[in-house]
């Protein structure tokens, strides 16, 4: 390569990498950042639907929207029509999607509602 093309082009290879780095702390901040509940079991529907009718109709949607998208039609045919009403106008009203932090607590939630429900217990 030419002296002067050399010079020019230095300073740009310098900053590139710059950015090829790995700077060890930010990884592990980064990694930090990931959940601790990753797993998001729904429980058996009959259990789902006992654990929600405990709530509000706002925070029934809030974990069928953030822990079990799938079960919102089964939990909303077995609701009365006025709580089905409720539930599913908060539906309307909510994002697709929750941060993962607020999702995994739900999820945490919900698991530990439905492990007290299957006990006889009852989890706030």
């Amino acid at each position: 390569m030419p002296d002067s093309w050399r010079s020019l082009l230095m300073p740009l290879i310098n900053e590139a990498q710059r950015y090829m780095t790995l700077d060890a702390e930010l990884l592990k901040a980064v990694l930090a950042d990931e959940p601790t509940y990753v797993a998001r079991e729904v429980p058996p529907p009959d259990v789902l639907i006992v654990v929600l009718d405990r709530l509000s109709p706002a925070w029934a949607a809030r974990i069928l929207v953030a822990v079990a998208p799938d079960h919102a039609e089964i939990y909303l045919a077995a609701c009365v029509k006025a709580r089905g009403d409720s539930v599913r106008h908060e539906l309307t009203r909510l994002p697709s999607t929750f941060p993962r932090s607020l999702a995994d607590e739900l999820a945490r939630y919900l698991s530990d509602a439905a492990q007290a429900s299957r006990s006889g217990g009852v989890v706030r």
